[in-house]
């Protein structure tokens, strides 16, 4: 008899060991024809003032609502109105005739950009096409550009 309110406590606790689970009532299955839930992305705002910028060679982009504006030690500066960019989720493309008459271009991409001068972190990777040069670098919104030492 002893043994026997031995076993079955043993099992009394192992099924109820077995039934502890946060939730007593399980969300159900979604049906098998549901359609399945988007990847929902933080939006970027491609609004807000930024700047980007290359090494070797050195050039600098300003992007501000009024205007573009690039700069370069070995080029002649450029500016361009700002028509606004072309906003696809994480990337973003501005386009237009540049000061000097050729067109300027630049493409911003939500990803983290290593300055492989410096090793700062930006949250954004530049491509630039100005003066017939294509050109690669970092960016971020201008006023929060990664400054060594915080």
């Amino acid at each position: 008899m002893r043994a026997a309110a031995l076993l079955l406590g043993t099992v009394l606790v192992l099924l109820a060991a077995c039934n502890r689970s946060g939730d007593s009532n399980p969300a159900p299955e979604p049906p098998a024809d549901a359609p399945a839930e988007a990847a929902v992305r933080p939006t970027v705002d491609f609004s807000r003032p930024l700047n980007a910028l290359g090494n070797e060679p050195f050039w600098a982009l300003k992007i501000r609502p009024e205007g573009l504006s690039f700069s370069a030690p070995d080029a002649k500066d450029i500016t361009a109105r700002n028509e606004g960019p072309k906003v696809d989720t994480d990337q973003a493309t501005w386009s237009a005739a540049g000061s000097d008459g050729a067109p300027l271009s630049v493409v911003l991409k939500a990803a983290v950009c290593e300055d492989g001068m410096s090793g700062l972190n930006y949250p954004f990777t530049a491509t630039l096409s100005a003066g017939g040069k294509a050109l690669s670098g970092c960016a971020a919104y201008a006023d929060a550009m990664p400054r060594e030492g915080g």
